[in-house]
């Protein structure tokens, strides 16, 4: 399958024309990394609800989530791949959606922080502040990075003039 679609009607072709470099990364990430990553975490999630009955519906919506997540992720890597009209406006809708969602991740882990902390319980401020908190601040990087990448790169403009 080519990476290069034909020239489109009124357009000049340049050398940044086409899905290469770092938009081709781009698609990779959106297409396979994404939804691998929901995919492992579907399936600690499902471990956890097994291990913890009462809040089974709380991480089986957690999974739910996650795979529409990465079924949109996975649909704005294809759209950009294939070069799609709005393949731009997409990615840039996915990666704003994970922004505001780390965001409010960080925010939630903090205003927990603040709480556990008076009750003096370590242990489980511990858990909270670890994982939690570097998966946010890693996705958080990795949204601004590839929303700035979107706005600003020369291959993206060639390739989606109207984006």
């Amino acid at each position: 399958m080519s990476t290069q679609a034909t020239i489109r009607e009124g357009e000049q072709r340049t050398d940044l024309y086409g899905v290469r470099g770092w938009l081709l990364l781009l698609c990779l990430y959106l297409m396979i990394v994404m939804p691998l990553i929901a995919y492992l975490g579907t399936i600690g999630a499902l471990q956890r609800a097994a291990a913890a009955p009462a809040l089974r519906g709380a991480w089986l919506s957690e999974v739910v989530f996650d795979i529409a997540l990465a079924l949109f992720a996975a649909y704005a890597g294809w759209a950009l791949y294939r070069m799609r009209p709005n393949a731009v406006k997409i990615a840039k809708a996915y990666f704003i959606i994970m922004l505001t969602l780390s965001n409010l991740g960080l925010g939630v882990l903090v205003v927990t922080a603040l709480v556990v902390s008076r009750s003096q319980d370590n242990a489980l401020l511990n858990t909270l502040q670890g994982p939690a908190a570097v998966a946010s601040i890693r996705q958080v990087i990795l949204s601004a990075v590839w929303l700035i990448y979107l706005l600003r790169s020369k291959r993206v403009r060639a390739t989606f003039p109207k984006a």
